[in-house]
């Protein structure tokens, strides 16, 4: 089992929240959730999710059975903290390459792989 799952979900924070839900409407992209701070578009492979705020740049999604020994392990691995609101909050993360993460704990992730069976 790994113990890391990178989600089909990416998050991008405007200033500019229709405009840009209008650009990716235009990719063939269905608003599935919208309100005055979030929409949350498909494509039936993925969950783009638009939050009203400053922009970090694209933010994936990284799944892990448990919150505080992963952001330990990265952060022993050369990963940098930049938000830590702990489980349930915002928790973003950067690999040593630059790449931004939101760490969500989610034990159910991983049931699947649990059983060991077929």
């Amino acid at each position: 089992m790994s113990y890391y799952k990178v989600s089909n979900s990416v998050l991008l924070q405007t200033r500019e929240m229709q405009k840009t839900k209008e650009y990716f409407q235009g990719l063939g992209m269905v608003v599935v959730n919208e309100n005055k701070d979030i929409i949350e578009m498909f494509d039936g492979d993925v969950r783009l999710i638009i939050e009203n705020g400053d922009e970090l740049g694209p933010i994936m999604e990284l799944l892990v059975p448990d919150l505080e020994m992963a952001k330990e392990d990265l952060e022993s691995q050369g990963w940098t903290v930049l938000t830590w609101e702990g489980k349930g909050g915002r928790c973003h993360i950067v690999n040593p390459m630059g790449a931004l993460f939101n760490m969500v704990e989610d034990p159910q992730a991983y049931e699947d792989e649990e059983g060991g069976g077929e």
